[in-house]
């Protein structure tokens, strides 16, 4: 009962005392109820009615006896849980401005829930500051840490725009509503709504009804119907629920179906009964029933477990199918929580079985490239093999957001605003084809509700047309395109017209494009990467391969030189010399091991001439490839026009025009450093032999000192004397002859090398 302040000042002053104490003591007791209630609201994650409480005790209770701290953290994990992110920051303010005058510093815990509830309430200026601070109080912290390497992605995907419009698709509903699923004329979903199956069907953690599985006929919402029809009492007692799914006595949904919809795929919630701390909790497991006409047969779904949760799973057409689960296996959370050892905590993570044939494979974890020691959830894999899936990690903007993966090991794609936001968007549903999809979102009030969206359709195809080089079609060849993202490879073949069926391209794939040749003819390729909707054509012409390549060199006069001395440098690094043929050419099969880079061609008076092989011959159409080098004769001043050394009767000293002409062939070898050069001495025929072949031998030496004293190696230098065994004229023993006869037997006659040991025929060197 309440007094009024008059009656008690009326009353006498013992009567006051003992009402005083009276007073005193039930309010004690007032407040020790309050907390234990508090307590126990908190206790049965009861949140949003513990909150107030909480709030109110701070204000009132008796803070000797129950300390600041204590209050103020169950506060703030109560306005956290019961998703009032507001009110956690102010919380987290207030209990760390106390904690600071405590010389103290927050827990692990509480900054997880303080960063958490910035990115809900769009403060992202604050957090990397929070996140320093935090790392600094809790520097091996799993999730602060994972916190921080996200955090570059976090900055990027607060300001990502897609081109995805969004609008909410089913408006007016009293309860929550969230994964929607497409289903004849309209949709599958989970809502809260309903409260048709008995007593006490409130969830005591969120005060509403248990979910059940609904069906909203978009087509059937817009006709009004009368009392007295049928399809109106139907909705007034069972208003959206779908009666083709038995309901539980818990949760049901999200729900899918295989894509041929010969598999029903239901999340519900275990009979059987886990704790967490003191409250009772139901895991969730994953049912699966086979649809035999409008009948559903239950069959077996192996890795279902009381001790962890398995559902939200999706099906795609090879039979693959992706689950949610924090069985283990998956990431680590933590093994320890403010610096003391728990139970291993794993993440929720996604996993993949196959269902072929009524076997189900060993579950197998999607790993880093998908899961985060966060939460991966509520995966759908579309008919394009894209695995959209909802994630708190990942750089996510608020709580969960949107991502998508090709499965091909590069890191999942966000979706970007206007689909994902800073609150909760997940339970993602697309048609690529279309481009048509939906999801759900908190966004609005925090409450669930289903949106649907519009996001652009990439089409884009690739044809391949292939001729030879003389524009004719190929058909019935072979076209490799590989997906270099994922390395698919398609083998299409062209038709009559040379080219191919068009291949649909994936966005932001970058494709390789490969015909391979035939013996006869060269192949060709070139990569693609599709970035716009359109058809695009790539045109490959292929060659004869250059089997043979012909080099022809060519005098001043354009005759064909022969005995040139053509360097041929290989493409393995290997070099050789040799001499052109009759016809001043030289033929070689360019391939393998002989394909040719360069040569370079050299004669004696003439320029050195080269040439570079092209790789790749585009403007040929021919089997072999014809190259020419026309030489250009030197300056006349440095013309070489070596004649016979002669020398007098009787000796073997050099005379002027004699050095003159070794003077001109030292100049080419030091031009030429790979050359080298045999001397060949003669005498007349008078004399004796034996006289004879020693004078010659003398003359030869003379020749060779005179060229090494000019700076030419002995080493490039071979001399001979063959006395009057080689007169060039009839004057031997005996037979009269002039003096200009006898002169023209005594010479020295020299004669070049290649290193290959090949005579160059004294290069037509004119006497």
């Amino acid at each position: 009962m309440r007094f009024k302040a008059l009656d008690i000042f009326n009353m006498k002053a013992t009567t006051i005392l003992i009402l005083a104490c009276l007073l005193c003591s039930f309010q004690g007791w007032a407040q020790e109820y309050k907390i234990n209630y508090a307590k126990e609201l908190s206790s049965e994650y009861r949140f949003s009615e513990a909150l107030p409480v909480w709030e109110e005790l701070l204000l009132i209770a008796d803070k000797k006896k129950y300390k600041e701290y204590f209050i103020l953290s169950k506060t703030l994990e109560a306005s956290y849980f019961s998703e009032n992110y507001s009110k956690t920051v102010y919380w987290f303010s207030k209990k760390r401005n106390w904690l600071n005058a405590q010389k103290a510093d927050s827990t692990e815990k509480e900054w997880v829930y303080y960063l958490n509830a910035l990115r809900y309430c769009n403060l992202g200026s604050r957090f990397q500051g929070a996140l320093d601070s935090a790392l600094s109080a809790n520097p091996n912290s799993t999730i602060l840490n994972a916190r921080k390497d996200g955090f570059a992605d976090y900055l990027t995907n607060a300001v990502r725009i897609s081109d995805y419009q969004v609008r909410m698709y089913k408006k007016g509903s009293k309860g929550e509503e969230y994964g929607a699923f497409p289903y004849k004329t309209g949709i599958l979903f989970v809502s809260n709504e309903f409260n048709h199956n008995a007593i006490n069907r409130n969830y005591p953690r969120t005060g509403q009804y248990y979910s059940d599985v609904a069906f909203y006929d978009s087509l059937q919402a817009l006709q009004k119907y009368k009392v007295y029809q049928k399809p109106f009492w139907i909705d007034f007692i069972y208003k959206n629920r779908w009666r083709e799914l038995d309901r539980n006595r818990s949760h049901d949904g999200p729900v899918s179906f295989s894509p041929d919809k010969s598999l029903l795929f239901v999340t519900t919630n275990f009979s059987e009964k886990d704790k967490t701390d003191t409250v009772k909790y139901r895991r969730l497991q994953q049912h699966v029933y086979r649809m035999d006409g409008e009948e559903m047969v239950q069959i077996e779904f192996p890795f279902n477990s009381p001790q962890f949760s398995t559902g939200h799973a999706t099906m795609d057409l090879d039979g693959n199918v992706y689950f949610t689960s924090d069985r283990p296996g998956s990431m680590v959370k933590w093994t320890s929580w403010n610096g003391k050892k728990v139970d291993t905590v794993y993440s929720t993570d996604i996993w993949k079985t196959t269902y072929v044939d009524g076997t189900w494979s060993a579950p197998e974890n999607l790993g880093a490239t998908i899961n985060t020691v966060g939460d991966e959830m509520f995966p759908f894999i579309s008919n394009w093999g894209v695995l959209y899936f909802s994630s708190s990690e990942w750089g996510s903007m608020g709580g969960l957001d949107i991502f998508s993966s090709e499965l091909d090991g590069r890191k999942p794609e966000h979706i970007g605003a206007p689909l994902n936001s800073t609150s909760d968007d997940f339970s993602y549903y697309v048609d690529e084809e279309t481009g048509n999809g939906y999801f759900s979102t908190n966004r609005d009030k925090l409450a669930d509700r289903i949106y649907a969206f519009k996001k652009p359709v990439f089409k884009a195809d690739l044809v391949v047309s292939l001729a030879d080089c003389k524009g004719k079609a190929l058909k019935n060849t072979e076209i490799t395109i590989t997906d270099l993202n994922n390395g698919e490879a398609t083998v299409l073949a062209t038709l009559d017209n040379g080219q191919t069926e068009a291949l649909a391209l994936k966005r932001n794939h970058e494709y390789k494009i490969v015909y391979v040749g035939t013996d006869v003819l060269t192949g060709d390729s070139t990569t693609y990467k599709a970035t716009e909707s359109i058809s695009e054509m790539v045109n490959f012409t292929t060659y004869y391969k250059r089997f043979i390549s012909k080099v022809t060199v060519l005098d001043s006069v354009s005759k064909p030189m022969d005995n040139a001395v053509f360097e041929i440098y290989r493409s393995n690094g290997s070099s050789f010399s040799i001499n052109s043929d009759k016809t001043g050419s030289y033929s070689w099969r360019n391939e393998g091991v002989d394909k040719v880079d360069s040569l370079v061609v050299s004669a004696i008076n003439y320029v050195n001439g080269s040439l570079a092989i092209p790789s790749v011959e585009n403007n040929n159409c021919i089997d072999t490839v014809y190259y020419t080098i026309a030489m250009k004769t030197i300056s006349k001043e440095n013309f070489i026009n070596i004649k016979r050394i002669l020398y007098n009767f009787d000796k073997y000293f050099l005379r002027p025009e004699g050095k003159q002409e070794l003077d001109k062939l030292v100049a080419f070898m030091k031009a030429h450093p790979k050359y080298r050069v045999e001397l060949y001495s003669h005498t007349d025929s008078r004399g004796s032999d034996k006289y004879n072949m020693k004078l010659s031998k003398n003359r030869a030496k003379s020749c060779v000192d005179y060229i090494v004293s000019k700076g030419i190696s002995k080493d490039l230098i071979t001399a001979f004397g063959f006395g009057e065994t080689q007169l060039e004229n009839h004057c031997s023993n005996g037979v009269p002859c002039s003096i200009e006869e006898h002169q023209n037997n005594r010479r020295t006659i020299p004669k070049l090398f290649t290193q290959s040991n090949e005579a160059l025929d004294n290069n037509k060197l004119k006497e």
